[in-house]
């Protein structure tokens, strides 16, 4: 179920009306009309498990240094709602190409596999058939009844009776600057934890408290609540 990064930070840029494409495409470049972003893979760092993609905003001579610094920018904006550390570098010029150019340097977190690149957490969050794009974690902790069984007319416990309680739930979420929150849902509702080797189904769902932290990185809101039932899909 792994997301390619490049994939997904091409479409997203074009959804911002960028002309975004992989760099190095193995022919001539075009010459530039307007604004254009070249994405490709920096490095990947396994052992912190981070990838990093550089973003290359160029644009025709005649635009000017200072407009493609305002569309790196723009483009900056887009990379850091999609969760990525970005660093933007200055304006260079290609006399050459007779292009300016803006790199700039977007390290996400990423769960790597063989081929692909999946950014976020390693898992997909939906609560009742939404996604929630800005997930951090997600705990599930059941509470059991257990209690000494007794016998009629004997003293000590003959055994141990125990029965499954309600599932404790804990969902984290850090909302970026400026990006809409998803609408709270009604009481029972159903959540979906999506993994690559399996699906969790947490039904007849409610939270019991919401607290909001604001930070220099977002709104940081953890949702606490119960499910009565869970079932598994493999």
């Amino acid at each position: 179920m792994g997301i390619s990064i490049l994939e997904l930070v091409i479409s997203r840029l074009r959804q911002e009306n960028f002309q975004a494409a992989a760099a190095y495409p193995g022919q001539k470049f075009p010459p530039l009309t307007g604004p254009v972003a070249a994405v490709h893979i920096d490095r990947v760092d396994r052992s912190s498990l981070t990838v990093t993609v550089e973003v290359s905003v160029l644009c025709p001579a005649a635009m000017g240094g200072a407009e493609c610094e305002l569309e790196a920018l723009r483009a900056t904006e887009v990379l850091r709602w999609l969760g990525a550390e970005c660093v933007q570098n200055g304006c260079i010029y290609d006399g050459v190409a007779q292009v300016y150019a803006v790199s700039v340097m977007a390290t996400f977190t990423a769960v790597t596999g063989a081929d692909s690149y999946q950014i976020g957490p390693g898992f997909y969050i939906y609560i009742n058939d939404y996604r929630h794009t800005f997930v951090t974690g997600f705990s599930a902790r059941q509470e059991l009844v257990a209690e000494p069984q007794l016998a009629m007319g004997e003293r000590a416990p003959v055994g141990i009776r125990r029965e499954p309680g309600q599932w404790l739930l804990e969902l984290e979420e850090l909302i970026p600057a400026g990006s809409q929150e998803a609408a709270e849902p009604e009481a029972d509702f159903e959540i979906k934890v999506i993994t690559d080797v399996k699906t969790e189904i947490y039904s007849h769902c409610d939270w019991t408290s919401v607290s909001r932290t604001f930070t220099r990185d977002g709104l940081r809101r953890v949702r606490k609540g119960f499910a009565l039932d869970r079932r598994v899909l493999v």
